[in-house]
């Protein structure tokens, strides 16, 4: 990645709360009491979403890359218009 494209990167984070059956159907650890999704976009490419959820002792960020339902919803739901585009 160059300099030129990271000045175009656009980047939304937001953080939810989610239920431990959630949680669960995300295969996330038990313990993890949220998650994180970030939609990012760079100059013309296809923007991207990554949902992360704290794991261990230090809590560091996992990526989930199981999409239940209930999640979609949320990505979507909650996405700048700039994603969705």
């Amino acid at each position: 990645m160059t300099v030129e494209l990271l000045e175009t990167m656009e980047t939304i984070s937001k953080r939810y709360s989610v239920a431990p059956e959630e949680a669960a159907e995300l295969e996330a650890d038990p313990k993890a009491e949220e998650l994180t999704i970030t939609w990012q976009r760079v100059g013309d490419r296809p923007p991207s979403v990554l949902v992360t959820a704290p794991a261990g002792e230090e809590c560091w960020a996992v990526p989930i890359p199981h999409r239940p339902p209930w999640l979609m919803d949320r990505i979507v739901k909650d996405a700048p218009a700039w994603w969705l585009k």
